[in-house]
């Protein structure tokens, strides 16, 4: 396989643990790697007027992440670049420019701020990228198995379930089907609450489930699939299955106009409080 895999990296701990994974995944996928380091002079950046400071910054920083690259990856082809700007733009401009097949950053955990509010830039670039988006949790990476993709039932399921697939398979690891379904709102005029409506939501999320099954292309046979169909908030369930996974998968619809840097509610929350490597893949 050729391609790019693009990495926004600023030296901070979880840059670093975004660009270890992004360098094990190209070596395994036969991937190059462009690093990137944004020089932030957005407008409201506190260095705005320091941008040349910025930029020698970041070719120190993009060094000391090519000595890395060269010891945990060695057979991986690294460029790296400073460019100047908005880092969530800057970094989903340069992806769609190359056509980068994946466009990893890092999400911080310990800040409670960045993990609350859509100016993450980890957040931004999931919600405002063309390509596919990997975000990377500062956590521990080991005794993880299992790949746990998000299935509504709507016809833009058919793509992300056969990217999971795809994934199960290059690891080597079964996958985990979750859907969730819930109680409609008692101002809602058809509501009646009762175990006949319990039933006939979960089974129609259960029919939804099955008939994305169906239109998925056996391309990889040889990957257990297991479904889980259950009453919890979507972004609940798929952060409670993904608890020991090595990876989650999900859909994000595009947006246009400035609500391109916004995610919807449930891949905003996973984002925030997932425990594992998320990929979020765009549905038209």
């Amino acid at each position: 396989m050729t391609g790019t895999i693009v990495v926004g990296y600023d030296g901070s701990p979880s840059g670093k643990v975004a660009l270890d994974w992004a360098l094990r995944r190209a070596e395994a996928t036969q991937h190059d790697v462009d690093v990137i380091y944004v020089a932030d002079t957005s407008w409201d950046s506190e260095a705005f007027t320091a941008a040349p400071l910025l930029e020698q910054h970041g070719e120190v920083v993009l060094g000391s992440a090519a000595f890395n690259a060269d010891t945990k990856a060695p057979h991986v082809t690294v460029t790296s670049r400073v460019v100047s700007g908005n880092p969530a733009a800057v970094l989903c401009a340069e992806a769609e420019k190359i056509g980068a097949d994946l466009l990893v950053v890092g999400t911080y955990r310990k800040d409670a701020y960045e993990r609350l509010t859509t100016s993450a830039v980890s957040i931004r670039v999931a919600a405002a990228a063309k390509v596919p988006v990997a975000v990377i949790p500062d956590l521990p990476i080991v005794h993880r198995t299992g790949v746990v993709v998000g299935v509504d039932g709507s016809d833009g399921c058919t793509p992300v379930l056969e990217a999971a697939i795809a994934e199960a398979a290059r690891l080597g690891e079964p996958l985990h089907v979750v859907s969730a379904w819930t109680v409609p709102p008692l101002s809602m005029p058809d509501f009646a609450d009762g175990s006949e409506l319990y039933d006939a939501l979960e089974e129609r999320a259960r029919h939804g489930v099955e008939n994305t099954l169906a239109q998925v292309d056996p391309d990889h046979p040889e990957v257990q699939i297991t479904t889980t169909v259950e009453l919890d908030a979507p972004a609940t369930a798929l952060i409670k299955a993904s608890k020991e996974a090595s990876l989650l998968v999900i859909g994000s619809h595009g947006r246009r106009g400035l609500s391109r840097f916004l995610l919807g509610s449930v891949s905003h929350d996973v984002l925030i409080h997932a425990p594992c490597p998320v990929i979020v893949l765009r549905v038209e």
